[in-house]
């Protein structure tokens, strides 16, 4: 089971995008912070702008994505 997006701010993003998200500071850490990361190097804390967490897309799930939000760039 790998990691193949995120949902947050009612759309699916690639990865990429998501980590450039939280280098913009689109996403941030909400306390209480926790250390632990995900395969890409993501906070397992981080939320949108509206205080949402984000939501990992796993390759397994049920009626996946297709595309990243952003970038158009296949999952």
């Amino acid at each position: 089971m790998r990691i193949i997006a995120y949902t947050y701010l009612a759309d699916v993003h690639c990865p990429t995008c998501t980590r450039e998200a939280v280098a913009d500071g689109a996403l941030v850490r909400k306390e209480p912070l926790w250390f632990n990361t995900d395969e890409h190097d993501l906070h397992q804390d981080l939320v949108d702008r509206e205080g949402n967490p984000i939501h990992p897309v796993f390759d397994i799930d049920e009626d996946l994505p297709t595309h990243c939000g952003d970038c158009l760039r296949e999952l």
